[in-house]
């Protein structure tokens, strides 16, 4: 049992590591080499289902915003893809 409990402390720790401290930031063109079941038909109808960020940056004067393209969390995804979270995406 503590074994077990050793293993799994060893895990979280690691998957913490990758995705607060290592995460790569990618585009949907790189998370597709990556996590090659994943192309562009469907990203197109299903890649707002991801977790994903834009940095939206707004003009002081005119009120104008102005936005990046959407970066994905490559371990992230990575990760829910080998445990099944892929699997259990909402639309």
């Amino acid at each position: 049992m503590l074994r077990a409990e050793i293993v799994g402390e060893v895990r979280r720790a690691m998957q913490e590591s990758l995705e607060m401290y290592r995460e790569e930031w990618v585009t949907a063109d790189e998370l597709m080499k990556h996590v090659q079941c994943l192309n562009k038909t469907w990203f197109k109808t299903y890649g707002h289902t991801l977790p994903r960020e834009q940095v939206v940056v707004t003009e002081e004067e005119s009120g104008t915003p102005h936005g990046t393209s959407w970066c994905y969390p490559l371990h992230k995804i990575q990760r829910m893809l080998s445990t099944g979270e892929l699997k259990k995406l909402i639309i």
